[in-house]
């Protein structure tokens, strides 16, 4: 059973995992893959899309939980 403190934390998360995810996504693809490979923008683009997705999948995740955990009896 977690706190209404600890759910406020959760939820106030979300706004920076989505931006930090895109951000890691593009350096890694930027500074790693394009650079070795020379194929810039490419890989940029593709580790930003799937820095993305990671976002969402997280936001979705912390979503669920939250909700999950709404229905516990409060004792």
């Amino acid at each position: 059973m977690s706190s209404i403190y600890f759910k406020i934390a959760k939820l106030s998360s979300i706004i920076t995992i989505l931006p930090s995810a895109m951000a890691v996504g593009w350096v890694l693809g930027y500074y790693i893959l394009d650079r070795l490979m020379g194929t810039y923008p490419w890989c940029s683009i593709i580790m930003l899309l799937l820095g993305a997705g990671a976002g969402f999948y997280e936001i979705t995740k912390i979503l669920v939980d939250v909700q999950r955990d709404k229905g516990e009896p409060k004792n």
